[in-house]
């Protein structure tokens, strides 16, 4: 195929000449060429978008410059043999992408592949992209400039695959054998690629182009290659269906007749189909199919199944012709080998190192708290931006608190610390549990327990960390244990109040509604709080409350650690410990002590009715029924000195110091003290009894500066003594 220039080039070849000629070299070099493109408007605007123009114009000059010139006389210009070396180059790149045109961006192509070369020296040193870039943002000049006008479709609209991102590219052999049965095929030759966001279709694809590019495929494919169908551009000036489809015609055409062409398209949502309403004016899939049936084309396509799904509900027959190869997450060692070749180009990009042992932290980490995208696309994102955070922040290498930092930035939340800072707080969480809820080392200690179990792999692994039923009377601190507890294990805690789904049809919400109802594509509350923080304390308070329907959910939930929303997919609550409280049977509870059993506590006997309110089967479930104690005096003073303790706290904003003296301690207690009513007792008495005389004392009292309020009894209540 005879390759013609385009006349950027033929000027650029003329300027270089002129240049060199008027320093009186002998020979002509790729470094006349680059300085004569540079001076070009568009090419100029294109490296400049991508580097500085002026850092490559001074390298070159320089090199120029110390070229030896001829003596004064006649000479004869000659073209070096680096130069030729370079368009032998780019012309082969042409030839291999299919274009009967030399084009500006593959001579820049072809400056990357020359050895030692003060031309690629220049470009490397000015470019802050990646060379892929690079190329595309000349390509989108070129294409502007129209000049593709002339060229066959399937060239127009299409674009060869030039380099393979390497370090992306890690197992998949046994995906990658069955794509080429696939293409050898005699019918059905096309492949849908499925998988999940950043799994890595796009790098799939790359690795099989690279693998046609070695020429390690069966004899059928020889001498094949991938070119990658831009819908965009097919669309963008197609005003009319005829339109559209006269460029598919062309571009299958042209394709057919070369014969050796396997067509790629990145998203199958940018071909259309998905709709009715539009006369199938985008319909690009449907155009394809025809021409699919006799095997005239061969059609690559990724996708996810949320894509294939919305395309089948239209058309549940447009992807007959394609056999699916479903691409699964990575492994996390597999992952963590793509990241080990990754680290170094990010050491080389931001000019610092990585700490050992960062790219096995960065996928464990990604995996366990990024979870809209699949490995291995967020974990390198997660290297990279802590990359990023650690040259802005002028650090010297990237170390796992930087890691947790820049994690920290994509999440917008919280990120647990290192696995040391883990292990202490889970060794000490039992003693910090109790330091906060008073009265109930019982159930700290089972639910401690159980967590501990499950953290060490002793547990079965299909299940929740941990399946709960807080049982005791109100105010004793089952609510409050779960907040705690959320905070010891650095999760977030996702509470729901049960009594909210006391109606039938209200239980549906927390799954999702039925095809056909509103609120169909909202998804269920509590599914998508799930997906998106599957690593938390699920809390269901006062689950007596809600219809008995919402007991089949929990069961799945509690057997299989998975339910499924509305659309079918499936939710993990594997990493979910749940929380379930329940005042049932409260009312018999302070009953239970009549007659001759008079040691059997309220919440025992709560525990006791809990069995009639709830079915066998689901108590059966249940990794513990902990049983709350009843509020005692004890207890209630420990409480009430917490109390004061952050009433206190507060009151150091206002240098104000709270003094309680023992009769008016004891006459707060007597009043906050009740079995009923629990630790909301107490709180109530200091709002109503302390926090007044003290807000009216702040704001009128005569007091410049801090003072201490000295509490004491009355008669009446209570009375307040500044000093």
């Amino acid at each position: 195929m005879a390759i013609h220039d385009t006349e950027k080039i033929t000027v650029a070849v003329s300027l270089a000449s002129s240049m060199a000629l008027s320093r009186r070299n002998e020979f002509l070099t790729p470094e006349h060429l680059l300085a004569a493109f540079l001076k070009d408007d568009d090419i100029r605007a294109a490296v400049s978008a991508c580097g500085v123009v002026e850092d490559m114009e001074s390298i070159l000059n320089q090199y120029i410059d110390q070229l030896e010139q001829m003596p004064d006389g006649n000479f004869e210009l000659n073209a070096s043999s680096q130069l030729q070396e370079l368009i032998a180059i780019a012309e082969n790149a042409a030839r291999g992408s299919g274009f009967p045109i030399l084009k500006t961006h593959h001579v820049m192509y072809a400056y990357f592949q020359l050895e030692d070369s003060h031309a690629r020296y220049a470009l490397e040193q000015g470019l802050e992209v990646s060379v892929p870039a690079f190329l595309n943002e000349l390509v989108k000049i070129e294409s502007e400039e129209g000049v593709d006008e002339g060229l066959p479709a399937e060239i127009k609209w299409t674009r060869f695959f030039r380099e393979c991102p390497a370090e992306e590219i890690v197992g998949r052999e046994n995906e990658t054998r069955e794509a080429l049965r696939i293409l050898c095929r005699k019918r059905k030759n096309n492949i849908l690629i499925v998988g999940g966001r950043g799994v890595g279709k796009t790098a799939f694809v790359h690795g099989l182009a690279k693998t046609f590019q070695e020429g390690d495929v069966p004899a059928r494919l020889k001498d094949f290659t991938i070119k990658e169908l831009m819908p965009n551009m097919v669309l963008s000036g197609a005003q009319y269906r005829g339109d559209l489809e006269g460029r598919i015609e062309d571009i299958v055409k042209g394709l057919a007749e070369d014969g050796k062409t396997i067509m790629y398209v990145d998203e199958l949502r940018s071909l259309g189909g998905y709709s009715k309403t539009d006369d199938g004016m985008k319909d690009i899939i449907g155009l394809l199919t025809p021409y699919l049936k006799d095997s005239s084309v061969k059609l690559i396509i990724g996708a996810t199944n949320e894509d294939v799904k919305r395309l089948q509900a239209n058309d549940s027959t447009a992807l007959d012709l394609f056999r699916k190869i479903e691409l699964e997450e990575p492994s996390e060692e597999e992952t963590g080998k793509i990241l080990e070749k990754t680290i170094t180009s990010f050491s080389e990009h931001y000019d610092i190192s990585y700490e050992d042992g960062t790219a096995a932290y960065a996928v464990s980490m990604s995996r366990r708290y990024i979870l809209d995208r699949c490995l291995p696309d967020k974990a390198i994102d997660l290297l990279d931006e802590a990359g990023a955070y650690a040259m802005t922040a002028k650090e010297g290498k990237v170390t796992k608190k930087i890691i947790d930092k820049a994690l920290a930035d994509i999440c917008k939340t919280d990120v647990q610390a290192s696995d040391e800072d883990v292990k202490d707080d889970l060794y000490h969480m039992e003693e910090r549990l109790k330091g906060r809820i008073y009265g109930q080392d019982e159930a700290i200690r089972t639910i401690t327990e159980t967590i501990l179990m499950s953290k060490a792999g002793l547990m079965d692994a299909g299940k929740t960390i941990g399946s709960f039923l807080f049982v005791g009377p109100t105010g004793v601190g089952k609510t409050e244990l779960s907040k705690v507890l959320a905070q010891q294990l650095h999760v977030p805690l996702h509470r729901f109040d049960m009594s909210e789904y006391s109606e039938k049809h209200s239980v549906a919400k927390l799954i999702g509604s039925p095809a056909g109802y509103v609120g169909y594509d909202d998804g269920g509350i509590l599914t998508e709080t799930i997906r998106k923080n599957p690593y938390c304390v699920l809390l269901l308070d006062e689950i007596e409350k809600a219809h008995e329907d919402i007991y089949n959910l929990l069961l799945q939930v509690m057997d299989y650690a998975v339910i499924s929303d509305n659309k079918g997919r499936k939710v993990d609550f594997r990493n979910v410990v749940l929380i379930m409280t329940s005042n049932a049977g409260a009312r018999y509870a302070h009953t239970a002590s009549v007659g001759y059993e008079r040691k059997v506590s309220a919440g025992s006997a709560m525990a006791k009715e809990v069995k009639k309110v709830f079915a066998p089967e689901f108590l059966n479930r249940l990794s513990s029924v902990v049983v709350f104690n009843d509020m005692d005096e004890k207890m209630a003073g420990m409480i009430l000195d917490d109390k004061i303790a952050k009433l206190q706290e507060r009151l150091e904003g206002r240098k104000v110091k709270l003094v309680i003296e023992p009769e008016a301690y004891r006459k707060l207690l007597g009043e906050g003290f009740s079995p009923e009513y629990g630790a909301r007792e107490i709180e109530r008495v200091l709002n109503s009894r302390l926090t007044p005389m003290l807000m009216r004392e702040i704001l009128f009292g005569d007091h410049k500066e801090g003072f201490t309020a000295v509490i004491t009894a009355t008669e009446d209540g209570y009375d307040i003594r500044p000093e």
